[in-house]
């Protein structure tokens, strides 16, 4: 069953209900509305759910309508939907009947065919099965679809938020959307897969600041590497010096005093250069034994091997680890700039282990320098991995600036590399926890499932049609309509007859004749409505199995009519599953009410009570621009009162003690009040009066208190604001009524008074009781 229409937009007068609020459905419904509210309007809205789709004027209209297994209905799956509903309206009136032509058929089984019945029923209980699974089929793709584009639209929102931060400036990523993602997943779809594109929190922010709009220059550094093999050639040729000896005979005190040596060494050039006989410090005299001591004890092997090592001494000062001018770090980009700092640590610890290392060599050669005789003085080779660490730093530092020269020539392209790297990971982070390939996989197989169902369903709805087909019969139809009509009417010269030709019914009068389109409004509603009716069981449709809806089958009757058409309602529809039906006649829409009203408190009599099934509802539309309509649970007073001018009186009662009037109450009152005047000068004065004016005119005889002026000013008010003939919507029109209605109001209700007290009187006390 039918619960609750949940929402209505755009849907004519509905332009945007909400029906959260009101009782559920019931089993019966009825709805009363005066012409306006909307009820033609709501009544199309069940002839969408029949027709499966939506009527052509309410194209752009959106609806959700709850149903009783959880479901809801919306334009959106209305296609799929299998609910069993018909509709009586002017619209189905319209579709099947063209009273100056025909009628079109109805197929109904015949009494000899019904034991082949059974086949059909099988087929259509297997279609309705399969209907039924291929709808839950089909929600569960909508479910499964919707959670997927809803996770492609948060995903892309998060990524948009994320990649905005790096770059405003890139109006890919500014603009990022769900279709973007969507396609940046189907060209990436094995990668976006791997756990590898997930990339770790370091490499996140390297990559982010890869991807940071800021331009730097490039960057100039020369390496100079240390040669293979040189301080192995190096430590080669010291070890060679100073495991080396001159030949002299040495004189032990300068041998152990190397100042006094040097001086004394000095010294000699010094004489030598000046030939000097005596000593140039005290002026004695040489002997010639201290002349050939000193001579042997400075050879000139000795002196050759001194002026070695003082060369390799002063050589030695300028070696070490190869000095370089680093880049700073903040000149790097800064994914480069922690990677430059850490290669500059690693340069000064590497070059500080190869200068130690030198520095040993240096203290060995001043060693060798202060005692020449030594030969037991030993040096370490320079470390191999040393010098090997200390290449490979520079050869890093190289890289490093390489790359950061790259993307100062390649900027536009490498940024862009490191955004596509980063929307890689975002979206196989984000897809990977969802399992959007599973999930995507189950929407792809449940829609190939849907369609291989439906293909099902078309052949079984062709057999079924086909059984039907040689089942059904337009005179059966034909007879059982007229059959119905005849009853309905209290006469039978208005027959179908099935013409061959036309594929349909004609009206045929008296048995004789053509087609006779010439009928009263009175006979058009009657067929329509018993053709209605007969229709329901077209095709072995069962009555329990569907739902009517019903929308003011007696505009046109006379009294007479009207309790045919209630009766008939009653006895035709009471076994249906659900019952809508929608009228603006109150005395129909009474009798209706009882009926349900007395369903109601026989099921409250039950033991234990049964709940309810039938509830009351109004259709409002209350003034404004635009206009709109609303359905409401309807009032105790429309449920309770026996007559609509009951209803009225109680109504603009209810106004009249009210100090201000609303704009909204102030345009229900002058609709209201005519027909409150109208119903109450009709019943005065049913003799020869025409329109109102007449019947205000006739009631303004022996009054005192109502003028001539007050009876115009009230006709003049009702007449301007409730016909839409001359009806003025505008700010000025509308301020006047809200101004005007309460007066005028009063002077309604006293000249009520005055024309008939005893009546009024006891109005108001039933007014007030209710």
């Amino acid at each position: 069953m039918i619960l609750r229409i949940n929402r209505l937009r755009q849907f004519g007068i509905f332009t945007d209900y909400n029906g959260s609020a009101i009782q559920q459905f019931g089993r019966y419904n009825l709805i009363y509305g005066w012409n306006g509210t909307g009820k033609s309007t709501l009544s199309n809205v069940f002839s969408c759910l029949e027709n499966r789709s939506l009527i052509p004027r309410f194209a752009g209209a959106q609806f959700s309508i709850a149903q009783e297994d959880g479901t809801s209905l919306t334009e959106a799956n209305l296609g799929a939907s299998q609910i069993n509903i018909h509709v009586f309206n002017q619209r189905f009136i319209h579709e099947n009947i063209d009273w100056d032509k025909s009628v079109k058929s109805i197929l109904l089984i015949a009494k000899d065919k019904i034991d082949d019945l059974q086949a059909l029923e099988k087929k259509k209980e297997e279609l309705g099965e399969r209907q039924k699974a291929h709808t839950a089929n089909l929600t569960e793709v909508r479910t499964k679809t919707e959670a997927l584009e809803k996770f492609l639209t948060s995903t892309a929102k998060k990524m948009k938020t994320g990649l905005q931060a790096i770059d405003t400036s890139d109006s890919y990523y500014l603009n990022y959307d769900r279709r973007k993602l969507s396609k940046f997943i189907e060209s990436n779809g094995e990668l976006v897969a791997k756990k590898e594109s997930v990339l770790s929190d370091d490499k996140v922010i390297e990559l982010t600041n890869s991807a940071k709009p800021d331009h730097l220059p490039n960057i100039t550094f020369i390496s100079i590497e240390i040669e293979e093999g040189y301080f192995k050639k190096a430590a080669g040729r010291i070890r060679d010096l100073i495991g080396t000896t001159a030949i002299n005979q040495a004189i032990e005190r300068l041998t152990e005093n190397p100042i006094i040596r040097d001086w004394v060494q000095k010294g000699l050039e010094i004489h030598e250069h000046h030939k000097s006989e005596s000593c140039e410090f005290c002026g004695e005299p040489f002997t010639k034994a201290r002349a050939e001591a000193l001579a042997a004890h400075f050879s000139k092997e000795f002196t050759d091997f001194q002026t070695r090592l003082n060369n390799a001494a002063i050589w030695i000062e300028s070696q070490g680890a190869p000095a370089h001018s680093l880049p700073a770090s903040i000149s790097f980009y800064k994914e480069f700039a922690a990677e430059a700092t850490k290669l500059e640590e690693r340069y000064k610890e590497a070059a500080q282990k190869i200068n130690e290392q030198i520095e040993g060599w240096r203290d060995v050669l001043k060693a060798k320098i202060t005692d020449p005789s030594k030969t037991d003085i030993q040096i370490l080779d320079m470390g191999e991995d040393d010098v090997t660490n200390f290449n490979a730093v520079l050869s890093s530092i190289v890289d490093l600036v390489k790359k950061h020269n790259n993307k100062t020539d390649n900027f536009s392209a490498e940024t862009s590399k490191a955004k596509r790297s980063l929307e890689l990971h975002f979206a196989a982070a984000e897809i990977q926890e969802f399992d959007y390939a599973g999930n995507e996989k189950l929407c792809k197989d449940l829609d190939a499932t849907a369609t291989t169902d439906k293909k099902t369903i078309d052949g079984l709805a062709l057999e079924v049609g086909k059984l039907e087909a040689l089942l059904s019969n337009e005179t059966v139809g034909a007879k059982e309509f007229n059959d119905i009509l005849h009853r309905f009417i209290g006469r039978s010269e208005l027959c179908l007859s099935f013409n061959q030709v036309k594929k349909g019914y004609e009206i045929i009068r008296n048995g004789v004749g053509e087609h006779d389109g010439n009928l009263s409004e009175g006979e058009k509603t009657a067929i329509a409505f018993v053709y209605f009716i007969t229709k329901l069981k077209e095709n072995g449709n069962n009555i329990k199995d569907t739902i009517v809806v019903v929308d003011d089958p007696v505009s046109s009757f006379d009294s007479n009519h009207l309790f045919h058409a209630y009766s008939f309602l009653k006895t035709q529809c009471i076994d249906a599953k659900q019952l809508f039906v929608l009228t603006h006649n109150f005395t129909y829409f009474k009798l209706v009410r009882d009926w349900f009203t007395t369903t109601n408190r026989n099921r409250a009599k039950k033991t234990p009570p049964k709940p309810p099934v039938a509830f009351f509802y109004r259709l409002d539309a209350p003034p404004g621009s635009p206009r709109h309509s609303l359905l409401v649970d309807a009032d105790e007073s429309l449920k309770n009162y026996g007559s609509e001018y009951h209803y009225i009186f109680k109504k603009l009662f209810a106004y009249r003690v009210k100090t201000t009037l609303d704009r909204d109450e102030a345009f229900l009152t002058a609709n209201l009040a005519r027909k409150l005047l109208e119903s109450f000068f009709t019943f005065k004065f049913p003799r020869g009066r025409n329109d109102v004016n007449q019947l205000m005119d006739a009631g303004l005889e022996g009054c005192t208190v109502t003028t001539p002026e007050l009876k115009e000013k009230i006709y003049r008010f009702i007449n301007k604001y409730s016909h839409s003939d001359v009806i003025e919507i505008t700010e000025e029109s509308a301020e006047n009524l809200a101004g005007e209605s309460h007066s005028v109001l009063n002077n309604i209700f006293q000249w009520i008074e005055e024309v008939d007290k005893k009546h009024f009187d006891e109005m108001v006390e039933v007014a007030q009781g209710a």
